[in-house]
């Protein structure tokens, strides 16, 4: 992220935490094996439920929260486990933040930090790189709400806001997820192309994990020149290892699927190639 980006922000959450731009995640034990390249943010999530004489549901269905997973703020570090900081902490240092009032129901941490715990498992252990030694960054450096029955946008917009309105808090105007080609053109477009070529170079890893296809099109679409990359992920010839140059560094690039969709392969084709590249995978050490 160049400085001219630094502090800035994409938005607000419900309640008004700022959508601030994240910036990359270099590895904690100060050189990185591998950068790990996501599509954009994800976003610290709490389990919400409105004051009782606001909250439309039958009184014998408010055992559960009204909205299980609301995103509220920005991630404390992109790729975040979940686990440290604890969820607890960053409700506390959330509810200082937004000036939380009783009034507004009750909050409790929601699920949060799944895809950055995947990464280690599905994809550093087999290449026998250990977490501290992993840096991070993603190709677009703000979060976007997804649209859709069931979606993180469907919450805000149906749910949250028509109670947030009669209680007086922000409902949040965050950005929507844009296309698989848009988020490629924000990533490989001004200003974000230069930032995001420095971060590749910076990390100093020796090999780029891209997650996904949009991650894959986003650090292509910014090097200087690439070679033996898909032009697609699919299961035939998955997990084989290419080159990037970027500002005449070349760097091995890796083509991997999103976490998520490793935990679910939508073919038996797919389920077999995830098998047999956790078995075959570079080992780095």
């Amino acid at each position: 992220m160049s400085a001219d980006q630094r502090g800035q922000t994409a938005g607000t959450f419900p309640f008004g935490a700022a959508n601030a731009l994240r910036p990359p995640r270099p590895a904690a034990s100060g050189q990185a094996s591998v950068l790990i390249v996501g599509v954009y943010p994800s976003a610290f999530h709490v389990a919400w439920s409105p004051p009782e004489d606001l909250d439309p549901r039958p009184p014998t269905a408010r055992s559960r929260p009204f909205i299980g997973a609301l995103a509220v703020d920005v991630e404390p570090t992109v790729f975040w486990d979940g686990l440290d900081p604890a969820p607890r902490q960053l409700l506390d240092v959330w509810t200082d933040r937004v000036g939380w009032q009783p009034a507004w129901g009750s909050v409790r941490p929601g699920t949060n930090g799944p895809s950055g715990a995947l990464v280690v498992s599905r994809y550093l252990e087999p290449l026998g790189v250990a977490a501290a030694e992993a840096a991070y960054t993603d190709v677009v450096p703000w979060y976007f709400v997804k649209s859709g029955s069931g979606s993180q946008r469907e919450a805000i917009v149906h749910r949250f806001a028509p109670i947030a309105a009669q209680l007086g808090v922000p409902p949040g105007d965050l950005p929507s997820r844009p296309s698989p080609r848009a988020l490629v053109e924000l990533a490989s477009g001004p200003p974000r192309r230069e930032s995001l070529r420095s971060e590749l170079v910076d990390a100093g890893a020796p090999l780029v994990v891209a997650l996904g296809k949009e991650a894959l099109d986003a650090v292509r679409a910014v090097s200087d020149s690439s070679s033996g990359l898909p032009e697609r992920l699919s299961p035939l010839g998955y997990g084989e290892v290419g080159e990037i140059t970027v500002v005449g560094v070349t760097l091995g690039m890796l083509p991997l699927v999103h976490p998520g969709f490793a935990s679910r392969p939508s073919s038996p084709d797919w389920a077999d190639a995830l098998g047999a590249w956790t078995e075959r995978a570079p080992t780095l050490r």
